[in-house]
């Protein structure tokens, strides 16, 4: 029988210093790839995907907004007794933020001629990394006013993270301090991440002084190990595509996904009834106020076909931080949009889900958020569908 080793004979010196030099290596390597390549610059998941499909000048313009807005450092703010949050007031280069925490100027009272509308959605509607005049809102604001050649102002009220009861709720907070005409909704995503992590459940009101969005300090020269760590662990992503075919096969889906639980599926079960439910109730109410109510359901990674090289990336980052994601979203998406063949509900609901179908280029270079190019093409759609459903209605105001 072979004799177990005697502790004052172990190696561990050997072995220490093994394990020394390979993590040494790991971090020259990083250093190499953070200084002599593309990726020159590159601190996070974000700049590395950016990298990859921004020209020099939107890199540029995505850098600044983007240290504009880590400046703000705790930049939303949740009002109590309410689901609602928010941003700070603020002023940048990039963006401002108005008294009530909106990318817009003041609010002023509507002019006698003036048609107003008002946008509420995620970042997208936002416009994370964008100037000003590339975000959906103001697109769709100037082809308005090109098409009816009218006083038309189109107000952004995205806010990062906010779902449908969200959008919702802030809708109602706010009508008659900004006195739309018609009100645009833009959603789907995060309600089907919230519906992954916590099921169909209403949002409970804020008590106060929640933290929402961690405070994040930049440094202008911050090159700690965290960063690498984070950059090498992002570029070991592409080199995955064996495990990207397994995890396919292993899922039976043409995406990488692995088999939802049980709960994960009930919920995707529940998903369609819960989210229109909420829809058909807001009809109801913003119908009675005379205002016209508009639901855009937003293009997903998971149905776009085809998928870029770093779309399918991006959907294989998906799975690893929450396995089962990919899959959730199909059924979820799916359902919404077999209800709608089936439910009676109106024309006010305007499904985009597929808007990016058989467009080959990258539109979701980070998972969820759009190329600047993707940004338009969408501004652009919403801005045809929008005049459809306003010459329909034969407003007096864009007679």
């Amino acid at each position: 029988m072979r004799m177990p080793k005697r502790i004052d004979k172990i190696n561990s010196l050997g072995k220490f210093a093994v394990h020394v030099f390979c993590i040494a290596a790991y971090f020259v390597f990083s250093e190499l790839v953070l200084n002599f390549t593309v990726f020159r610059g590159v601190k996070s998941d974000f700049d590395y995907y950016e990298n990859l499909v921004f020209s020099k000048e939107e890199s540029e313009s995505a850098e600044k907004f983007k240290r504009d807005l880590i400046s703000l450092g705790d930049r939303v703010e949740g009002i109590p007794g309410t689901i609602i949050f928010k941003y700070k007031p603020a002023e940048r280069e990039s963006f401002t933020l108005n008294s009530d925490g909106f990318r817009n100027k003041e609010f002023t009272k509507k002019e006698k001629d003036e048609f107003r509308i008002a946008f509420f959605g995620d970042s997208k509607i936002f416009g994370f990394a964008v100037q000003n005049d590339r975000t959906i809102p103001a697109m769709v604001e100037k082809n308005l006013r090109e098409h009816f050649h009218k006083n038309i102002t189109v107000l952004n009220m995205g806010v990062e993270a906010l779902d449908m009861q969200r959008e919702l709720a802030t809708a109602r907070f706010y009508l008659e301090k900004i006195e739309p005409d018609m009100l645009i909704f833009y959603s789907l995503v995060i309600d089907i991440n919230s519906a992954f992590s916590a099921g169909n459940t209403d949002w409970e009101p804020f008590k106060g002084g929640e933290k929402l969005i961690p405070e994040i300090e930049l440094k202008e020269e911050d090159k700690t190990i965290f960063d690498k760590v984070r950059l090498l662990n992002t570029l070991k992503q592409t080199f995955t595509s064996d495990a990207e075919k397994i995890l396919r096969q292993f899922s039976g889906a043409e995406i990488p996904s692995l088999p939802m639980s049980p709960q994960q599926t009930a919920f995707a079960g529940e998903f369609p009834e819960a989210y229109l439910g909420r829809i058909r109730a807001a009809t109801d109410f913003f119908d009675k106020k005379g205002i016209v109510s508009l639901f855009f359901l937003q293009p997903l990674i998971q149905i776009k076909r085809p998928l870029s090289e770093n779309e399918k990336l991006n959907l294989y980052r998906n799975e690893m931080y929450s396995p089962g994601i990919n899959l959730f979203a199909v059924r979820c998406t799916e359902g919404v949009k077999n209800a709608l063949k089936t439910g009676d509900y109106d024309k006010n609901i305007i499904d985009h889900s597929n808007l990016f179908q058989n467009y080959p280029d990258t539109v979701f270079y980070d998972g969820i958020h759009y190329t600047p190019k993707a940004l338009k093409l969408e501004a652009d759609k919403m801005s045809e569908d929008i005049i459809k459903i306003l010459e329909s209605e034969k407003s007096e105001k864009l007679k």
